[in-house]
């Protein structure tokens, strides 16, 4: 008999996913907020905006998203994918991971919930990624005029543009995905916390979220770097028009006595 599969697939939806007042009482776990369909199928909604499907079609999943609507909050124009099929052998050995493919004993809820949080993790991570690629092409070209000793070319306000989207990014993604905070599932059943780390390696989730978090640093020490120059260059040019006011006034109280 061949052994079982499971489709899953994470999506992230926005920003983050409003989930008050979407309890059910047939839901297997609060947060995140888990529940079993009709058809057979489960849905994992995370606050950071993902949401994971197992053993769904795409017809269900859309269904699902619209039904969500304005609950996402600030939806994405273009969403982040992941998918795996969970491959159940109880005989062999736990989350061997192949291409497109991790390999589990069981697939039980718990397990289940582990998996989803990685994908959703995992997602929230790509997306991120993209997005931080975009602010680094804009980063870059100011960072080469600062190493050639000058402020890039191009009116203040473009620049002041580039610092101001790049100083929101590092917002929304301060603090995002924490993986030093283990999921809830591991307070209740710690025999599977070397499930939890198996899966945090297989997905890659630390380095990914350390490199993050140090284009985050180069973002942000771009961004003071540029605004300190703007200010200094804004302080010297007041600096200027007073002299020169002075000047001015001067020249016109000597002008003043020589008419005199």
């Amino acid at each position: 008999m061949p052994p079982a599969e499971v489709p899953m697939r994470a999506i992230q939806l926005g920003e983050t996913l409003d989930i008050k007042g979407l309890e059910r009482e047939d839901q297997f776990s609060a947060n995140p907020l888990a529940f079993r369909t009709a058809s057979g199928g489960t849905v994992v909604l995370f606050k950071s905006g993902a949401i994971v499907f197992a053993n769904m079609t795409p017809i269900e999943e859309e269904e699902l998203i619209r039904g969500l609507g304005a609950r996402i909050i600030d939806p994405l124009s273009e969403r982040e994918v992941e998918s795996t099929r969970i491959v159940v052998k109880p005989a062999d050995e736990e989350l061997i991971g192949t291409v497109g493919a991790l390999q589990v004993k069981a697939f039980d809820q718990n397990r289940l919930l582990l998996i989803a949080e990685a994908l959703a993790v995992s997602v929230a991570l790509a997306h991120d990624e993209r997005r931080i690629a975009r602010a680094f092409e804009r980063i870059e070209p100011v960072a080469t005029s600062l190493i050639k000793r000058r402020l890039p070319a191009g009116p203040k306000s473009a620049l002041l543009e580039q610092i101001g989207e790049a100083l929101l990014i590092q917002k929304r993604l301060a603090g995002r995905v924490d993986l030093d905070e283990k999921p809830d599932v591991l307070w209740d059943h710690p025999e599977l916390e070397r499930f939890w780390a198996k899966l945090v390696d297989e997905y890659d989730l630390p380095a990914r979220a350390r490199a993050i978090e140090r284009k985050l640093v180069v973002i942000r020490e771009t961004a003071d770097t540029i605004t300190d120059l703007i200010s200094t260059r804004t302080s010297h040019r007041l600096e200027w028009y007073i002299i020169i006011l002075i000047a001015i006034e001067i020249a016109l109280t000597l002008y003043g006595r020589l008419v005199k």
